[in-house]
């Protein structure tokens, strides 16, 4: 899992550089998007660290299809609030969409 998460990482830092040398954005949007993604791989983390004992004792206390409930609704709150800030991180870059772009 941690593997694939920092191939995902260095995928997107890839696509990154691309943009920017593309002319897509500018060195500073992409920083910007570089600490963004670091950002949310920590919060990511210290949530798993938070959830994790959580959940553990909801299977042991009301079962496992309880805390799968839990679990997925926790996940889905999660997704939604780091969609939220990645969406307005988006929408205030100036992105030149050129002609291939």
């Amino acid at each position: 899992m941690i593997d694939d998460r920092q191939s995902g990482t260095q995928d997107c830092i890839d696509g990154l550089d691309q943009l920017q040398q593309s002319g897509a954005i500018d060195a500073d949007e992409q920083n910007m998007l570089i600490r963004h993604l670091a950002d949310h791989k920590r919060a990511m983390d210290e949530a798993m660290l938070e959830i994790t004992p959580e959940y553990e004792r909801r299977i042991a206390q009301d079962g496992q299809a309880s805390a799968d409930e839990w679990l997925a609704s926790t996940a889905q709150a999660l997704g939604e609030e780091h969609g939220a800030a990645t969406r307005q991180i988006l929408g205030s870059l100036n992105v030149n969409q050129g002609d291939g772009l």
